[in-house]
């Protein structure tokens, strides 16, 4: 009996360890498994068949990855679609923790700071010697606005507008940097604009207003009559040239503007055009001098391209009281090369840049004796860029000016096609 009851014990104990080992067994590869799903590899599977308990373990476990799976891909697309969101903000954008360390920023703001070393841990208060922009960036944020500040960078010679908002779930500040340079140009030469034109159409409406008023008066002698008349008539001249001026300026600004396009012997255009200063420069004492040389048709707007030189040859005659004018056009590699120099007054270099703006005249006592409107040069640069072209300008004060007009032939032909 004895000996029977050992022999059970024994089998009992046999069968648990085999039990055991078993189960161990099993342990260890759920081990391994949730491992491989703690590592991020959600496509393993546990595919032998259970019966009981491990059976629902193991399903539940699949299942678990199976899910784990779909959402790592959810995650993936998600950040697919926000990195090309992230990069597509035409913005600069920098994302910052509460206390100002640098966690993420795009290409953008590197390209508009292209100095400021940007990288993670930095704080953005490092990144800008600007006072105002310290104390916006170290205020305290408010929760559910959009605060902004308007920053100006003389080092830079840019504008930005600057947006911040916080984040409270995350504790993050995302700031947004928009390069508002442009636009604030654009702001100051609209406003030079109208506050110039006013001037521009006030002085002669004053002087006609004024000398009609002389003209009416009942004593005036014959001579003093003529005399005003003439300048009534210069000031109407005046006046015209301006309203001229505009509706050329701004039919060439027209989007919708095409060019004209036709063959142009751009040789005999400039001797057309060298014809209409013949007599005021013989008046001035001055020598205008053409040298043609063998260049191919051109493929432009004939009009337009005759206004750009009566333009440069204007200003060059005007601003010239001895000396030469001279105008010559050559083609080299593929491009016309339209030059009018003079032995003028020329202009400061640091007023060439501004001398493309409407009604800007770098000596306005002789612009205004002398008829100027302030638009010619602005129309010659609309021109130039309507011909897919560029100019250049050289000039050195009381040595004279250079005005260079570059025109593709290429793009010329495709413009006729």
């Amino acid at each position: 009996m004895t000996y029977i009851i050992i022999t059970i014990l024994i089998l009992i104990t046999i069968f648990l360890l085999i039990r055991l080992s078993i189960i161990d067994k099993k342990l260890k590869e759920i081990v391994n498994y949730t491992t491989e799903l703690l590592n991020g590899n959600y496509t393993h599977r546990i595919i032998k068949k259970e019966k009981g308990n491990f059976a629902i373990l193991i399903e539940n476990l699949n299942t678990l990855a199976e899910k784990l799976e779909a959402r790592r891909l959810d995650w993936e697309e998600k950040d697919i679609l926000l990195d090309i969101l992230f990069e597509g903000i035409k913005e600069g954008l920098v994302i910052t923790k509460k206390d100002g360390e640098i966690i993420k920023f795009n290409n953008r703001i590197k390209e508009i700071f292209p100095m400021t070393p940007f990288q993670p841990k930095r704080t953005i208060q490092e990144l800008f010697i600007n006072k105002s922009f310290i104390e916006f960036s170290t205020s305290k944020p408010e929760l559910g606005r959009i605060e902004s500040l308007e920053l100006d960078i003389p080092e830079m010679g840019k504008f930005f507008f600057i947006s911040r908002f916080y984040v409270e779930k995350n504790q993050l500040i995302f700031y947004l940097f928009n390069d508002i340079t442009d636009s604030k140009n654009l702001k100051r030469i609209k406003s030079e604009f109208i506050t110039n034109l006013s001037h521009e159409i006030r002085t002669p409406l004053t002087a006609i207003k004024g000398y009609l008023e002389a003209i009416e008066e009942p004593d005036i002698n014959k001579e003093d009559r003529k005399k005003f008349l003439k300048i009534v008539r210069e000031n109407i001249e005046r006046l015209t040239n301006i309203v001229s001026d505009l509706l050329l300026l701004s039919d060439i600004e027209r989007q919708e503007r095409k060019l004209k396009t036709e063959k142009i012997d751009l040789n005999g255009l400039a001797r057309e055009v060298i014809l209409l200063f013949r007599k005021t420069a013989e008046n001035k004492g001055i020598q205008l001098e053409f040298s043609p040389s063998k260049i191919p048709e051109y493929y432009g707007d004939g009009f337009l391209l005759q206004q750009l030189l009566i333009n440069l040859m204007s200003n060059a005659v005007r601003f010239t009281e001895k000396g030469r004018v001279e105008v010559s056009i050559n083609f080299e590699n593929g491009r016309f090369y339209i030059m009018v120099s003079d032995t003028g007054i020329g202009i400061p270099s640091d007023e060439i840049p501004r001398i493309f703006e409407r009604f800007y005249t770098v000596d306005k006592s002789r612009s205004k004796t002398q008829g100027g409107t302030g638009l010619g040069l602005s129309i010659v640069k609309h021109i130039v860029q309507l011909h897919q072209g560029e100019i250049k300008v050289e000039s050195k004060l009381r040595e004279g000016s250079k005005f260079t007009v570059i025109l593709p032939a290429i793009q010329s032909k495709s413009l006729h096609q």
